[in-house]
């Protein structure tokens, strides 16, 4: 960098004339050469063509053929967590990741509490007559269909993970989808569950807050099935193979433990070798009654054997082919269902891969890329469509490096979980772990669950500093669809506005708030990192959705023929990286995050301000902290962020840096009141569902339990309310004066 002509004149330039004014020279030296460094560090400059162009690369250069080849071999053979074919696609996801040219490529194991059905044995679902005999029983696996890898050996029978073993026999409740307002009805019909096996439709809430309940209102046991409403055509002969309806005798797998945090045994701790491990016994994380799901078919059969007595509501109705009753008694007196769950917890071993793209300037800033690895089966939609979107963009990035010698200006992270099934493990355990250096380094999390679900139209969740990336970054893309760009509709964007506009935003689509159940949550509500969720979709989840059937055969030859969804969502998921790594100042929307959070407010004071102020509690302070906000925000964004001269670089680090924390001044290190494991005061997933989303959910989780009791009837909750609030109205107003500077 520096010539020896250079050196000998700033030698000279800067030889002391006295003794004593060495100290100063020194001082001289050091600050002329620190600004060399740092000129060289971060004062290049990514010119935005040159941005551009690298976009443009991106979406030339994804191939349809590269995933679907990466597809096939994701699917040659079932992966749950923690099996022997679990490490075996991690290690070569690690091979793709070094054969594509990124710096740095390793598997991450983890010691955690996984589940699985014992070998050999069947759990199922009997129908016993009056005389103990057997009268029906489900099959206890689900039959092969269409693909030669149906007939698997590895292939697990069904079972729920961390379901409770045993055998429990006795009459049968139907509940509906087993929220707390459905037993709240039956209570009210004089119908008491207690003692009895609740029937649980599926859908609505997370299978594990049903079985929660479930237990709760003393169930001794739980069946879970689908009904074919969401299961199946009017055509009930039209499954797969010949369409992704899920056939009658198609069952889900899932877990049903209420898992918040990852690994069960290591709560808020990564599981690693010095790891400690609580007690496994009555752990109130796991079911304490057996649960098992069925196919509708299978349901069917229980349903017409439950006494008509208590004929169930319209609305609890379905298109099944069978009464809708509610039991407890079966129709023949002296009949009883018996279910028979066997399963074992055991600790195994789990695995992360971890690839990293260094950047060329901004290395110590993490620009982080997710999808978890692991399925029940083949996981050819959920999550494989991802991980092999995944794959291909680190093989174009790699080849663009190679062959453009581009690096991006901020470091780029591929990151493929394990365990995510089991209840986020993968993605929680390396959060954890990391926790420290994420807090300081981490840019964005852009996590891709399921690639394609549907080929209807993009969805998209995303925190609100990024909902105008998803958006904007739509628009470059080109439509999959041939005949939607027949009518003119010839990028995503249009398409998606086409299908779902936003109701307050002019000319945009609908964006909506991160919910739970994937693998943002570490990320997003422990650390306080901003993420964004999507895929393409058809309308809400495909019905073979953690069964046999989703297969090769499923995305290749009914939902994504020629694989240009998937090519879309992944030149979505690269360019949205490019722009968050590249950028010379972070495309955070902060105006956005100040209009969500007034909205927010003026809903909680519209729905709960009047029940809050009959017990003295008052959302002033919050109010106030809220406007001075939207004050710092607006003066950030107005005479700061739109005058930042991007030549000086501390000036540029400065703002960065203040953009990237910002989101972490919204986590409470103590954790929300009744679920301390999750830490963001504004995004978090409610204590009743662990994948519903709601605004500021520790304070309407309180206000819930609360329910009508005053402050004399139940003191420790609005001592807790007042208390939240404080820490709320708290944690927005630092967040105001982190922008500002001012102490």
């Amino acid at each position: 960098m520096w010539s020896n002509q250079d050196l000998s004149e700033t030698k000279t330039m800067l030889e002391p004339s006295k003794k004593s004014d060495y100290w100063i020279v020194g001082i001289a030296l050091i600050i002329f050469f620190t600004s060399g460094i740092l000129i060289g560090r971060y004062g290049t400059s990514h010119d935005s063509q040159h941005v551009l162009d690298v976009k443009q690369l991106v979406i030339d250069q994804i191939s349809t053929d590269q995933i679907s080849s990466n597809l096939r071999y994701l699917t040659s053979t079932p992966h749950v967590a923690g099996t022997a074919q679990d490490l075996l696609q991690a290690e070569w996801m690690r091979d793709r990741f070094l054969e594509a040219g990124l710096d740095e490529a390793k598997t991450v194991p983890y010691d955690v509490l996984l589940s699985y059905p014992l070998p050999g044995v069947m759990n199922k679902v009997s129908l016993i007559d009056d005389h103990g005999r057997i009268n029906y029983t489900t099959a206890g696996r689900q039959p092969p269909l269409g693909s030669p890898e149906e007939y698997s050996e590895d292939i697990m029978h069904n079972f729920n993970a961390f379901s409770a073993s045993g055998v429990v026999e006795g009459n049968v409740v139907y509940v509906h989808y087993g929220r707390k307002k459905d037993y709240e009805f039956l209570l009210s019909r004089g119908i008491n569950v207690s003692g009895h096996i609740a029937l649980i439709r599926l859908g609505v809430i997370f299978r594990g807050s049903k079985v929660e309940l479930a237990e709760r209102y003393g169930a001794i046991g739980a069946i879970l099935f689908s009904d074919r409403i969401e299961k199946t055509s009017q055509d009930r002969n039209f499954t797969y193979p010949d369409s992704w309806w899920m056939p009658g005798t198609g069952a889900e797998y899932g877990h049903v433990g209420r898992l918040r945090g990852g690994d069960l045994l290591t709560p808020y701790y990564p599981a690693i070798e010095s790891a400690f491990r609580i007690n496994e016994d009555n752990h109130p994380g796991l079911p304490k009654i057996p649960v098992l799901a069925i196919g509708y078919e299978e349901a069917e059969v229980i349903l017409r054997h439950i006494s008509p007595e208590n004929p169930a509501p319209t609305k609890w109705g379905g298109k099944m082919d069978a009464p809708y009753n509610i039991g407890p008694n079966l129709r023949y007196p002296g009949w009883k269902v018996r279910l028979d769950v066997s399963i074992a917890n055991e600790r195994r071993t789990t695995f992360n891969t971890i690839g990293i793209l260094k950047g060329s300037v901004e290395d110590d800033r993490y620009v982080l890329l997710g999808n978890h690895r692991d399925a029940w089966t083949f996981g050819a939609l959920d999550p494989s469509s991802g991980t092999a979107s995944m794959i291909e963009i680190a093989r174009v990035f790699g080849n663009i490096k190679r062959e453009q010698n581009w690096r991006p200006r901020r470091t780029i992270v591929f990151c493929s979980w394990g365990a995510h099934e089991y209840g986020l493990v993968g993605s929680y355990e390396w959060t954890q772990q990391h926790a420290k250096v994420l807090n300081q380094r981490a840019v964005a999390y852009l996590n891709v669950d399921t690639a394609v679900s549907g080929n209807r139209t993009l969805f998209g969740n995303a925190f609100p500093t990024l909902k105008h990336l998803l958006v904007d970054t739509a628009k470059l893309i080109p439509n999959p669809n041939v005949n939607e760009v027949k009518f003119g509709r010839k990028t995503v964007f249009d398409t998606w506005i086409t299908q779902s506009r936003d109701r307050e935003i002019v000319d945009q689509p609908s964006v909506g708030n991160l919910g739970g159940g994937s693998d943002f949550e570490g990320f997003s509500y422990v650390v306080g990192i901003p993420a964004v969720d999507f895929g393409y979709m058809t309308n809400g989840a495909y019905p073979t959705r953690y069964s046999l059937y989703d297969s090769y055969h499923l995305a290749s030859n009914i939902v994504d023929r020629g694989f240009v969804h998937h090519q879309a969502v992944a030149r979505m998921w690269a360019v949205m990286a490019i722009t968050l790594s590249d950028s010379t100042v972070l495309p955070f929307d902060i105006l956005a995050y100040a209009s969500y959070l007034n909205q927010s407010l003026s809903l909680l004071q519209s729905r709960y301000g009047g029940v809050l102020l009959q017990n003295g509690v008052s959302l002033k302070h919050v109010r106030v902290s809220l406007d001075h906000f939207v004050f710092a925000v607006k003066n950030f964004n107005n005479n700061v962020l739109k005058n930042v001269d991007h030549s000086d670089i501390m000036a540029v680090r400065r703002i960065n840096d203040k953009l990237m924390y910002l989101e972490r001044f919204f986590i409470d290190p103590k954790g929300l009141p009744e679920h301390p494991e999750t830490n963001h005061i504004v995004f978090s997933t409610s204590t009743s569902d662990s994948h519903t989303f709601s605004s500021f959910a520790g304070l309407v989780d309180l206000i819930v339990k609360v329910g009508n009791n005053t402050e004399v009837d139940d003191p420790d909750t609005w001592i807790k309310i007042r208390h939240h609030l404080s820490v709320v109205a708290f944690l927005i107003g630092e967040a105001g004066r982190s922008l500002n500077g001012d102490f």
